[in-house]
């Protein structure tokens, strides 16, 4: 459960990274997902990090291997992170900017 933990906090780190370094591919939105991706793999080999050693699921043929491929996987939740901060982001103008929409034109009409 441990391991559980600190492979989604290395997520939610990636996701932070991945929003300092916004400005320099602000412009094509499509680069987001792949530089999150590059970040998940660099971090997995900086901390040596193995989803399959980590919860005992028994070794792969190289180590590389699993570490590149946790390093995606740790892009790939990082991606995640980004998609629900997106959602409630969304869903939080949308409640706003309907509320301010009733305030100004619904209740002008009732009164």
């Amino acid at each position: 459960m441990h391991f559980f933990g600190l492979v989604i906090l290395f997520g939610l780190g990636i996701y932070g990274l991945s929003l300092l370094g916004e400005r320099a591919y602000g412009h094509t939105r499509e680069l987001k997902p792949l530089v999150q991706l590059i970040l998940g793999v660099a971090l997995a080999w900086i901390a040596n990090l193995n989803l399959w050693t980590g919860f005992a699921i028994g070794h792969l043929r190289a180590d590389w291997v699993g570490v590149t491929i946790t390093g995606l996987a740790l892009g790939g939740i990082a991606f995640f992170f980004d998609a629900i901060v997106g959602f409630f982001a969304g869903l939080h103008r949308k409640i706003e900017d309907q509320a301010v929409q009733l305030e100004r034109s619904d209740l002008k009409r009732v009164a």
